[in-house]
């Protein structure tokens, strides 16, 4: 059904309309950061080329919920720095703002595909090895945006997107440490979908403590046997819980998982590197991910009845073929 609606020459002119748009877009972007004035026609042509992503968007929504959807999506969001430079942004703060704009882009679009989990990696540990002024900005920066996701939240009923941030908030400053609690706490009854924020992450801190809290256990008397201790022992007590990654997204064209959710990778999750900026990743970029994830899932699913791991909750509920 999905390869008969690819070939359909109204897709293939959709998929071209969303990457024209997309890339005027994100130039659009580029110049808005340099305060340079869009003259009236490229403001007329980015109006139309708006309709006309959003069109493109709907069509390919509709395209990809006829096959199985993911349940939990991870992003390495890179390439904000190297984005901003590249536009001629501040170099401290431009990009990571953009990247926050990219992320509630990328958020609705989840929405509208019917992904109920995503985790992004937001902060890594080493991260604090950065200048001070740039982690200062980002710490400022998760402060108010975490109090801002939360808030449109809640402006919807509370329908919409619960926030976890998972990370290790010992090393996070007072004020950002509030607003992860005032996030959580004012969307922990949303059902829609659950936004896993790592910060700061890094997956072996993660297992470290989770070893941690097992051993706490097992004293306490928590854990009757130390024969019955197992990977799902470990799992529950990781910083993302579950359900099992499905995709894991990494932009910028760097190849490599920069000690991002190591242990929920390993379990057959699908892993795509996207040679473009955080900032630059469109719908169309989404759109590919997904379409190879599906026309791959039959593969990915035999694989994990050989490791003995459960088969993908999104392949059962696919309509047979």
């Amino acid at each position: 059904m999905l390869g008969l609606l690819l070939s359909h020459p109204w897709c293939s002119c959709m998929v071209l309309l969303l990457s024209v748009a997309s890339y005027i877009g994100v130039a659009g972007t580029a110049r808005t950061a340099t305060t340079e004035p869009a003259l009236p026609f490229q403001q007329r042509c980015r109006a139309v080329c708006g309709f006309c992503a959003t069109a493109a968007t709907r069509l390919l929504v509709r395209i990809v919920t006829q096959g199985p959807v993911p349940r939990h999506v991870a992003f390495i969001m890179d390439g904000n720095r190297r984005y901003a430079r590249k536009s001629q942004m501040d170099r401290v703060s431009g990009g990571h703002y953009a990247g926050f704009e990219k992320l509630s882009s990328v958020l609705e679009w989840c929405r509208e595909l019917g992904i109920a989990n995503v985790s992004v990696f937001a902060f890594a540990i080493n991260n604090f090895g950065r200048s001070a002024e740039e982690v200062g900005a980002l710490m400022r920066l998760a402060e108010e945006k975490l109090v801002e996701l939360a808030d449109r939240s809640v402006a919807e009923n509370n329908r919409y997107l619960r926030i976890r941030v998972a990370g290790n908030r010992e090393l996070l400053p007072a004020g950002v440490v509030r607003s992860a609690e005032y996030a959580e706490l004012v969307t922990k009854d949303a059902t829609a979908m659950t936004l896993n924020v790592c910060f700061p992450y890094s997956a072996t801190d993660e297992i470290s403590c989770a070893i941690r809290r097992v051993v706490e256990d097992a004293e306490d008397g928590a854990i009757a046997e130390l024969a019955a201790i197992g990977e799902d022992t470990l799992e529950q007590r990781l910083r993302i819980p579950g359900p099992d990654l499905d995709i894991l997204v990494r932009t910028s064209g760097e190849i490599r998982f920069s000690n991002y959710m190591l242990w929920q990778s390993a379990r057959m999750a699908y892993i795509q590197f996207v040679d473009v900026f955080w900032p630059e990743f469109s719908f169309f970029h989404m759109f590919r991910v997904l379409v190879s994830w599906q026309m791959a899932l039959r593969s990915i699913n035999k694989r994990k009845a050989q490791m003995g791991l459960s088969p993908s909750a999104a392949a059962a509920a696919a309509p047979s073929s």
